[in-house]
C-alpha cells in the first residue's frame, strides 16, 4: 500500500504544526520577541522562505512562489489576529488549511500568544486545534458546518484564545501564594 502523503506533506507539517509554535513558545523571551517580529514585519517572506530552507535541507525542489502563501493581522473584539493561509493541501491526509497567532496585551504590557491551526481531518471534518505553550496540541471547536465562513471561524478563534487565556490565569492563581490582609 502506498503512502498518501509525500516529503512536503510532512515538511508541511512539521513546520506548521511543530517548528512555529516551538518557535513561538520556546526559546528565550528574546528569541520568542524576534520570531514574533519577523512574523508581523514580513510574514509572507518569511513563512515562504523557512519553508523552501526546509525544502533545500531534505534536497527537494522548492514547489512554491512568495505569492503562494498571504500573512495579515486584522483584529476582531479587540484581539489581534496573524492569519497565514497556505498553498492547497492535499486532500488525501488530515492537512492543515490555514494557521493563526491571535495576541493581545497584557497588564504587563507584553503581548499574551495563542497558536492555532484550522485542520481538516481525512474524513473530511474541519477542527480548531490549538497549539499550547507546551506545543501540545489540543483539538478545539469543530467548524465544518461552517466551512468557507470566515467571520464564524475568526470569532471561534477570539473564543478559543479568550478560553485559553483564563485557563491559564485560573492556574496561575491556583498556583500562586497569595498574601494574608
Amino acid at each position: 500500500m502506498e503512502n498518501e502523503y509525500d516529503r512536503y506533506d510532512c515538511m508541511r507539517y512539521e513546520l506548521f504544526e511543530t517548528l512555529i509554535p516551538a518557535m513561538l513558545y520556546k526559546g528565550t523571551e528574546k528569541e520568542r520577541d524576534e520570531f514574533f517580529g519577523f512574523l508581523k514585519q514580513d510574514g509572507k517572506i518569511f513563512i515562504h522562505d523557512m519553508y523552501q530552507t526546509l525544502c533545500e535541507d531534505d534536497g527537494l525542489p522548492y514547489p512554491y512562489e512568495n505569492s503562494d502563501f498571504e500573512v495579515r493581522i486584522f483584529e476582531r473584539g479587540g484581539v489581534n489576529i496573524l492569519q497565514i493561509l497556505l498553498p492547497p493541501y492535499n486532500p488525501n491526509i488530515s492537512d492543515i488549511l490555514r494557521v493563526y497567532l491571535l495576541f493581545a496585551k497584557s497588564d504587563d504590557s507584553r503581548d499574551t500568544r495563542r497558536y492555532f491551526m484550522i485542520k481538516r481531518f481525512k474524513d473530511g471534518k474541519i477542527f480548531i486545534l490549538y497549539a499550547n505553550p507546551e506545543c501540545e496540541k489540543l483539538l478545539g471547536e469543530e467548524l465544518t458546518e461552517h466551512t468557507g465562513d470566515m467571520e464564524y471561524e475568526y470569532w471561534r478563534l477570539v473564543r478559543s484564545y479568550a478560553e485559553t487565556i483564563l485557563l491559564d490565569m485560573r492556574e496561575n492563581k491556583g498556583n500562586s501564594k497569595t498574601k494574608p490582609k
